[in-house]
This record gives structure tokens, sequence and C-alpha cells, in this order.
């Protein structure tokens, strides 16, 4: 268990990360889950957690272990799996791996060792603020209004579109969107039955068939 020095050495030294990361323009690390429940475990909120399974060696996930988190500007590819936004501090003896990722470079990291705080609930408005820093390649960003529209942010998906969608591209946005709904309701984690989600791709299929 962390000590209360521990405890304020990290919060230290995560105030430290956040002032040279706003001097350097770098993004901080966040993590998005359902609650403080991740895959068969279970986050301690405050505390470092430790992971059971870590292997640097590979980036295969299952074998790998660890834990998974993103950044700010790459985390809106990531919305779709949680209802809850945690700030990441990583303890001074922890393992980071940048795993390498088409669809969010630079935006998929793993740790042995983390530590959770300032949780607070995923909203539209903070949906759209992540859209707003977001640094993605633009294919990322027509899975990710899939991801959007299924939770049920409805600004940010409507954003999204007026930013990024066009007759030009409609046919690929909604191949997209198909390959991302496929794959989540495969794995049963997300569903595609909502207002929003039905809304937008109304509004989707409205650009393709306007001449």
């Amino acid at each position: 268990m962390i000590t209360n020095k521990e405890h304020s050495n990290l919060l230290k030294n995560y105030k430290t990360s956040l002032i040279i990361n706003e001097l350097y323009n770098k993004p901080k690390f966040i993590k998005v889950m359902f609650g403080n429940k991740g895959v068969n475990f279970e986050y301690k909120i405050d505390k470092v957690n430790i992971a059971d399974t870590w292997n640097p060696n590979t980036y295969d996930p299952e074998q790998m272990g660890g834990f998974n988190f993103s950044t700010e500007d790459k985390i809106l590819s990531w919305l779709v799996r949680g209802d809850t936004i945690y700030d990441v501090i990583i303890p001074e003896d922890a393992e980071v791996i940048d795993c390498p990722s088409e669809s969010a470079p630079h935006g998929v990291f793993r740790s042995n060792k983390i530590v959770l705080i300032n949780p607070r609930p995923v909203t539209d408005e903070l949906a759209m603020k992540f859209y707003l820093k977001s640094n993605l390649p633009e294919k990322s960003y027509y899975k990710s209004l899939a991801g959007v529209a299924i939770r049920g942010y409805r600004n940010t998906s409507l954003k999204i579109i007026e930013d990024k969608i066009n007759k030009e591209n409609i046919d690929l946005v909604l191949s997209e969107i198909d390959d991302f709904v496929k794959h989540f309701q495969s794995s049963g984690t997300a569903e595609n039955g909502n207002e929003v989600y039905n809304e937008v791709m109304d509004i989707l299929y409205n650009i393709k068939n306007n001449n």
C-alpha cells in the first residue's frame, strides 16, 4: 500500500509534470473505463496499481499485460470504452512502453504500474474538449465518430460530421463505421441502438444520397 508520503510525492511529481507538459505543449496521460473496473481488474484510486502480468518484450496485449492508457490528444479513439476518465500518474520505478498504433500514433501506452486520480464522468462537453484537442490520422476520426455516437455524445458527433465528413469521403466513412460497430457488437462492449447513433447514421446516409 502506498504511504501518505509516497502519495504526496506522486502528486507533487504529477503537478510538476503537468507544468512541464504545458510548457512544451505535451498532452498528459489519461485513462477511460467503466467505473473503476478494467478487464479482469478492479483499479484502486489514488494508490499504486501493480500489474499481475508484465512482459515489455512483446506488443501482444495478452502476453504483454500491464495497464493501457492514452493521452488527451488521442483519447477520442477510446471514449467508447468507458464512462469515467482518470488522470494517470506513472510511478518513478515503473516501465512505460509506447505501443505502435496506426489509428492513434503515440497514443497507446502500457505500464506495469500506474496511479489513477481525479475521476470524472465523461460527458458530451468533455468529449468535445478531447475532440478539439485531438491529433489523429484522418481515418481514425470516422471510427471515433461511431464511438462517441454510441456513447450518446450528440454535439461532439455533429461537430465531427461538420468538420470531417463530406460527399467525397462518405463511402469510406460508412465503411469504417461499419467495421467499427461490427467489432464492438461481436465483443459485446457496445450497442448501436441509441438515438444519437441512429441520428448520426441518418445524417451520413443523407450526405451519401444527396446529389
